[in-house]
């Protein structure tokens, strides 16, 4: 008989201190049904997949970064032209 390799459960209270929020938060979160976790009679566990996912939900990207490069594009492009003359 193979046994499958049991993924490390990480528990919530574990998980809202490394992630510098309130438990109440988290568990607000999960009972809300927002991110995927592992219930295990009251207590509720994240699995490193999981917690990866629920990072990645609520990874706020930042789209200053392309529009200054836009931009400086821009900027670039209109100095090499050819200056006009008023007529």
């Amino acid at each position: 008989m193979t046994t499958l390799p049991l993924p490390q459960l990480h528990p919530f209270p574990e998980v809202a201190k490394r992630l510098g929020i309130s438990l109440r938060s988290l568990r607000e979160r999960s009972w809300a049904r927002q991110f995927d976790h592992v219930r295990i009679g009251r207590e509720r566990y994240l699995t490193d997949a999981q917690l990866a996912a629920l990072i990645e939900a609520y990874t706020v990207s930042s789209k200053r970064s392309d529009d200054l490069a836009k931009t400086a594009e821009r900027v670039t492009r209109r100095r090499s032209r050819p200056g006009r003359r008023a007529a």
